[in-house]
């Protein structure tokens, strides 16, 4: 590696960085090397402090455990002490059957409910009544020699020994462990037991009248204690207040008296020799009964822990120095490679240091200067240019264009573009017209009022906002303002306000006619595409609403999704323009562009679609006949273009008036002939179809193709009669020349001339001849028989 750095830098004096590199990363090692010193030297005290935590934390959940059984023994006691029957039993003596049945039944009803509540820390429990020399248990009642002998006894206790002992004061004594015999019980072998005893009655000491007697089972406190023991390899004992030994470990060593005068506080540890081995002693107090729950550990063990952990701790210094000292010389590699990597590049390049690098950072900072002094170069050229690419990129955004926001920020800060707010609204300022202020309209004019609008937009609102301005055509620019948020509902800065005061001065100083469109708040960068988009639509409802200026996109965004143009109107204009009409023209045109104009509800859009529909239908008239559409064309005429052309809804009226009005001319000079062929064609399909049960007027426009309005106005002013009466005359007069057939009944004549009911049939030939068909058919079978 060094041969490398070498030969690259052959002739200079520069040594390599490497064997720095190496050293430091080397020093990183003593932090975790002292940090282990430290630990090593206090391993002891730790563990031991562990040790001393894990040994009370065990003995203080094993206190618990017992004192919460233990506080269901006096529970219980309570419980049957303070039966009202006891005492009746305890001052009863055993003379007859009568008061054996007593006994009997206090065992089955209540101490054998009492039995239920205990847990399984008690064995059993009995009752000893003096007086009655009886014994009772859940189940059992028996004289106390025979209970004795035959159920339960004491390895060290003779019956004379026990009896003694049963009517002997004790208040709730617990005494320590002693062999049970269980004479009675299916399981012969004898268990150790813990005794609780309390005399009866509790409230008279001096007579004692009879015990109640609950028997612990010692196996249980094994049970709770053999946690501490696996964990430590220890010994528990438990120790009353008189330092009596209730319970301990199998086969532990008895305490010395010197640790139990130790016994003074509630807990502790003390480090002391039983037995000639040194043992740490840990003990709490039961918060129940006051027992000591003494743990002893030897210390023997808890040495050779220590020393496997010392052993441990040494063989992880040793490895940690084994792989830390790879791992150094790995990242020491591992970073110097890419300087090496590129000290190689540079030096491939034709830019050669000033002066002589000491090493290979001194040259990588020496070409750094050189590659700055370059990039200043560069970044002057683009100043003089960056006017242009900021308009430019303003303009890509104004079109929807988005970069990744990080990305985006650096555009920005290259052009010099600030957006220090997220809201935007974008507004667009159209020159409609600038005669007033300047008569010749040269590229210098409009320049000119670019720059006068860019200033004033820039003075009415930078006090408040950010903006920039962007020059989109020769007559048109944009101003993409970012609103503060502290202000955007304060009523000086309101874009409303601004744009209102930008426009008065505009027009009023400089004589300038212009439309203003404002997008709505967007929040966001992305937005700002959308932003100009609602602008632009708003700019074109100059279309739909011309004597407006100011367009705010959320004031003209409307619900109408359909423009008004029915055909029932498209014929009557059809049957007008046809009819050479000018006046119902007029008529008709005046309330489809109220209908449709009047509210200001309809979109650019959709008012362009009205004027394609209304230059189709004009074209569908003029098509029909070639002479006419020759004379509306004469001049060069386009309808589409000629219509497309408006910018307003007044002009759209006015020319959409003058061309169908043309139209309305051209067929006016040829509709009197037309007039009478019409009339005939509707005389001949009334005479045609006049059997048809649907004939009608509605019938007769789709066959003809005009509206009903027309055929039923132009029947009536042609032929002075109304449709309906004609069509009746017909079907009469077809009725009566039926009649003459003698074979046709009247319902039959009445669905050969187009009557569905005989009985309307009747009533309408009553109506018009004055007579039924029945007496019209006798009249001509009397003129018939008068001829003949």
């Amino acid at each position: 590696m060094f041969s490398i750095i070498r030969k690259k830098n052959a002739g200079s004096k520069r040594r390599s960085l490497f064997i720095r590199m190496l050293v430091s990363n080397c020093l990183l090692l003593l932090l975790p090397i002292i940090i282990w010193f430290v630990f090593y030297a206090n391993i002891e005290h730790i563990m031991k402090a562990n040790a001393e935590r894990s040994n009370l934390g065990m003995l203080e959940q094993m206190r618990l455990n017992i004192d919460s059984n233990l506080k269901d023994i006096e529970h219980l006691s309570n419980q049957i002490i303070l039966n009202p029957k006891l005492r009746y039993l305890l001052d009863t003596e055993n003379k007859d059957l009568s008061e054996r049945y007593h006994l009997v039944q206090f065992s089955r009803d209540y101490l054998k409910m009492y039995s239920n509540m205990t847990n399984n820390f008690v064995y059993d429990f009995y009752i000893f009544l003096d007086r009655s020399d009886s014994v009772i248990k859940p189940n059992l009642v028996a004289d106390s020699h025979n209970f004795y002998d035959k159920y339960y006894s004491f390895d060290h206790l003779t019956y004379e020994e026990w009896r003694k002992q049963m009517i002997s004061y004790h208040s709730q004594t617990y005494l320590p462990a002693s062999t049970l015999q269980r004479n009675g019980s299916l399981k012969n072998d004898p268990m150790k037991v813990i005794t609780f005893m309390q005399s009866l009655p509790v409230e008279d000491t001096s007579t004692i009248k009879g015990s109640l007697i609950v028997l612990i089972d010692e196996t249980k406190i094994h049970e709770m204690t053999r946690k501490i023991e696996f964990a430590n390899g220890s010994s528990v004992y438990i120790v009353n207040q008189n330092h009596e030994l209730i319970s301990s470990t199998p086969g532990a060593t008895p305490l010395s008296n010197s640790i139990l005068n130790e016994l003074k506080s509630n807990s502790g540890l003390l480090n002391t020799n039983l037995n000639g081995q040194d043992v740490m002693v840990s003990f709490t107090t039961s918060g129940q009964v006051g027992w000591y729950y003494i743990d002893v550990m030897p210390l023997n063990l808890y040495l050779h822990k220590m020393k496997q952990m010392e052993h441990l701790a040494l063989w992880v210094l040793l490895l940690c120095i084994l792989v830390g000292s790879a791992a150094a010389y790995g990242i020491t590699y591992k970073n110097y490679f890419p300087i090496k990597r590129i000290v190689e590049a540079i030096s491939a390049g034709k830019s050669h240091p000033r002066k002589p690098a000491v090493n290979e950072v001194d040259y990588i900072l020496e070409m750094m200067k050189i590659s700055w002094d370059e990039e200043r170069h560069i970044k002057n050229k683009l100043t003089q240019q960056l006017p242009l690419l900021r308009s430019n990129y303003l303009h890509r955004v104004l079109q929807g264009y988005f970069e990744p926001p990080e990305q985006m920020k650096q555009s920005l800060e290259f052009m010099g573009i600030q957006f220090p707010f997220p809201h935007f609204v974008v507004i667009l300022i159209q020159v409609d017209d600038l005669t007033r202020f300047a008569p010749n309209q040269s590229e210098k004019q409009w320049a000119l009022v670019r720059f006068i609008i860019s200033n004033l937009a820039e003075d009415s609102i930078y006090e408040w906002h950010t903006i920039h301005t962007i020059d989109l055509e020769k007559d048109r620019l944009a101003l993409l303002v970012n609103l503060m948020p502290d202000q955007l509902g304060h009523p000086t800065c309101r874009v409303k306000d601004i744009v209102s005061e930008l426009h008065r001065i505009l027009e009023t100083r400089f004589k300038l006619e212009i439309s203003i469109a404002v997008s709505g708040v967007h929040k966001g960068q992305h937005q700002i595409g959308e932003a100009y988009l609602e602008a632009a639509a708003a700019l074109e409802y100059r279309m739909v609403n011309g004597q407006m200026s100011i367009f705010y996109y959320h004031d003209i965004r409307q619900h109408k999704l359909q423009y008004y143009y029915p055909v029932e109107t498209e014929l009557q204009l059809i049957n007008c323009v046809r009819g050479g009409n000018k006046e119902q023209v007029v008529l008709l045109l005046k309330q489809l562009f109220d209908r449709n104009f009047s509210d200001d509800s309809i979109t650019p859009e959709l008012g362009r679609c009205l004027l394609f529909s209304l230059a189709s239908t004009l074209l569908r008239i003029m098509t029909s006949d070639t002479l006419a559409y020759r004379r509306l064309t004469e001049g060069d005429i386009h309808p589409v273009r000629f219509l497309l052309s408006c910018k307003t809804t007044g002009e759209m009226f006015e020319k959409a008036k003058d061309l169908y009005l043309s139209a309305a001319e051209s067929f006016k000079l040829e509709r009197s002939d037309h007039s009478e062929q019409l009339l005939l064609q509707i005389q001949e399909c009334i005479q045609a179809n006049h059997a048809d049960p649907n004939m009608s007027l509605n019938l007769l426009s789709e066959h003809l193709q005009i509206t009903p309005q027309y055929i039923s106005q132009f029947f009536k002013k042609m032929s002075g009669r109304n449709l309906n009466d004609y069509l009746t005359v017909v079907r009469m007069d077809h009725a009566k020349e039926l009649m003459s057939d003698p074979g046709l009944t009247n319902a039959q004549i009445a669905k050969m001339v187009g009557y569905t009911s005989d009985s309307v049939f009747i009533r309408v030939f009553k109506k018009i001849e004055g007579i039924t068909p029945g007496k019209y058919r006798e009249s001509i079978s009397k003129c018939a028989g008068s001829n003949e």
